[in-house]
Formats: C-alpha cells, structure tokens, sequence
C-alpha cells in the first residue's frame, strides 16, 4: 500500500499545530505548579526561555512543512523540517525538566503533550524523508 506524499506532510503538519498549540496554552496558564507560572517574579526564567524557544521552533516547523506541502521548497532542502522539529522536541523536553517539582500542575502535563506530539511529528517526518527518498511513497509533481 502507497500513502502519499502530501497526505503524510499534512498528517505531520496537523500533528506539530496541535502541538504548538498545547505549548501555547502551557505559556499562557498559570498550572506549571500549584500556583505560580512560568512569568512571575522569583520563577524559573530558564524554563521560561526555554518554552518561548521551543514555541518559536515549533512555528517554524509548520512553516517549513507548510512550504514542503505546497512544494516552495527544494528536494534537497527536505531534512530541514526534521532538524527543526528534533530541535523543537528537546526544547520542549528541556523547559519542562528545566523546571521539574515534585509538585505538577497542569500546565506541566500540557508541555509533556506538546513534547510527546512534537516528537510524534518528527517521527512522521523523518518516515516522509526516508521514504521520499527511497521511492516507497507516491510522489506528486
């Protein structure tokens, strides 16, 4: 069975959305422990930092999958949506262990989900890319 090429960056695509999307309403909550979240006076910055870096490599990665689906983007130039989410997803990983209690709210929860999405999403892709390049898939022109 062939799965298309197109459809398989799109599947990704929706993935890593759903992803930077639970990354922002992990920025946005107060949840990351019992009462405080992450911009307050006398919080972890570096888990701060970490979460907006990873927010921002997340939208990159939609925009580069985006150009590979609507094929703006050079074959060669392929890898480029896989390094950036693999980046994403240590990011990700990083602001919240960066930020590791014993005591999780929810806010907590939803960076592992966006985490565990944005690793899912590399997944999918560097499966595209080996596959794309193996012929395994139908290509469109």
């Amino acid at each position: 069975m062939q799965i298309s090429e197109t459809i398989l960056l799109i599947i990704t695509m929706v993935i890593t959305v759903i992803s930077a999307l639970f990354c922002i309403i992990s920025l946005a909550t107060p949840r990351w422990t019992t009462f405080y979240g992450l911009f307050c006076t006398g919080c972890s910055t570096s888990s701060a930092g970490l979460s907006v870096v990873a927010l921002i490599l997340l939208v990159a990665s939609i925009i580069v999958l985006l150009l590979c689906i609507i094929r703006i983007l050079p074959k060669s130039t392929r890898i480029l949506s896989l390094v950036v989410l693999f980046i994403a997803s240590i990011f990700t990983l990083a602001s919240f262990a960066a930020y590791y209690d014993s005591i999780a709210g929810y806010s907590y929860n939803l960076m592992v989900v966006a985490h565990f999405l944005c690793y899912a999403a590399s997944i999918l892709t560097a499966f595209w890319l080996g596959t794309s390049y193996t012929g395994a898939i139908t290509q469109e022109n």
